[in-house]
């Protein structure tokens, strides 16, 4: 089998890689979590190590590059509005020692809302990771009905998010402001003025390589501003917007987490299940 080894070598390119290495938290969770999850969700459905891949919001690129080199991805496209991903060539060589990215990885700066189906029609699966709180709410049919058309039939939709906003800590402001649910009790003024005022260190898994960019304070307002701009979608309406986008959903799994009580105005104004239903993933199949 050495032509299949230098097959996959030519692939996956330089493989001297080391995950002993590894000392930032928010990488070895993606590299090693992320990777992990996503590949248990497609495995039984998608051979990936022959089929073609698109990340629907892949970020940074950790995840992507762990599929590659751990799991035996041939071929991954990752897409997404900002550059993180820029700064995987950089970050795999410190925290791996890989001396260059798997030449079947490959990445594409998006405009918000641009079709795909041109450029990326045909894939064998979508991979969409804590992305879709983030897409306006008006775009959120049409950006499905595009991947739905970006899939080959038969093929298959991995698509997770958490936190779900009206969860504990779905505001993403965890990090800063430790009071579950705080967000749905107070105002945003109310809630910046906490934001603004902490000043705990942060925990390492929920620091990504965009904070060096902004720097403490500035990172505080690129987070609350992405909270402001969340969509507040429910798992409900994710799986009912799927299905009227042409999906069928082959396999659904929800994660709840209650940290305490749950205040009593809010159960006076919210259903209990979800508020305690802070993750979701879908698999999902175009037929």
């Amino acid at each position: 089998m050495q032509w299949l080894d230098r097959l996959r070598a030519y692939w996956q390119g330089d493989l001297a890689w080391d995950a002993q290495r590894i000392e930032d938290a928010w990488f070895e969770a993606h590299f090693n979590y992320a990777a992990d999850v996503v590949h248990n969700w497609l495995s039984g459905t998608v051979d990936l190590s022959s089929a073609r891949v698109m990340n629907f919001g892949c970020g940074d690129g950790i995840t992507d590059l762990a599929l590659v080199l751990r799991h035996g991805a041939k071929h991954i496209h990752g897409v997404d509005i900002r550059r993180e991903y820029a700064k995987l060539p950089r970050l795999a060589q410190e925290q791996l020692g890989l001396a260059q990215l798997p030449r079947g990885l490959s990445f594409q700066t998006i405009e918000p809302s641009q079709p795909l189906k041109q450029q990326c029609g045909g894939v064998d699966a979508i991979v969409s990771w804590s992305t879709f709180e983030h897409v306006q709410r008006d775009q959120i049919l049409p950006i499905l009905q595009d991947l739905h058309a970006c899939l080959r039939p038969g093929g298959h939709f991995f698509l997770q998010i958490e936190p779900l906003y009206y969860s504990a800590f779905g505001s993403h402001l965890g990090r800063y402001d430790p009071e579950p649910w705080h967000h749905l009790r107070v105002d945003d003024a109310q809630l910046w003025e906490v934001i603004a005022a902490c000043d705990a260190p942060l925990n390492a898994d929920e620091v990504d390589f965009g904070f060096a960019d902004f720097g403490p304070d500035g990172y505080k307002r690129f987070v609350f501003k992405e909270y402001q701009e969340l969509n507040r979608l429910t798992a409900d309406e994710l799986v009912e917007l799927t299905r009227q986008a042409g999906f069928q959903v082959v396999r659904e799994e929800r994660r709840h987490y209650e940290p305490q009580e749950i205040p009593a105005d809010l159960l006076q104004r919210y259903q209990r299940e979800v508020l305690t239903n802070n993750e979701i993933f879908l698999l999902m199949q175009k037929t």
